[in-house]
């Protein structure tokens, strides 16, 4: 194994044991209505899977929302608050913060934050979360 590679392997441990912070960057599709979707992750978590969200309300141009994603290493929960803005163009903007609450399998040590950006055209949603993440 080359210098760098050991390296990095030595980074991504650390970072599983919580003493390093890691890039991670999500992207979504969300179908408003059952408000189920895709999600993938690059950064310091690699996966991807299916997501729901049992909980989404709103109030004065607020979005508050516990989302479920699915992968194959297990289930990360999230909160998202999110503020909302109506484009001239009819489009909806939502930007704001979120955080990991909860996870399961390979994430149940995981803890996350980081800020969010979403556009919603036609009744699905194309989002944008970018922050960082460690594990204990």
């Amino acid at each position: 194994m080359s210098h760098a590679a050991t390296v990095a392997t030595r980074y991504r441990r650390n970072a599983r044991r919580g003493y390093i912070p890691v890039p991670v960057t999500f992207h979504d599709t969300i179908i408003i209505g059952p408000f189920t979707g895709t999600w993938s992750a690059s950064g310091g978590i690699n996966d991807s899977g299916t997501l729901t969200e049992p909980t989404d309300f709103r109030v004065d141009g607020q979005v508050h929302i516990v989302r479920v994603d699915t992968g194959s290493k297990g289930t990360i929960t999230l909160v998202i608050h999110a503020s909302l803005t109506l484009e001239p163009d009819g489009t909806i903007v939502g930007t704001g913060p979120w955080a990991v609450i909860a996870g399961t399998g390979a994430y149940t040590e995981l803890h996350g934050q980081g800020t969010g950006h979403a556009v919603v055209v036609k009744g699905v949603v194309t989002e944008t979360l970018t922050g960082s993440v460690h594990f204990d």
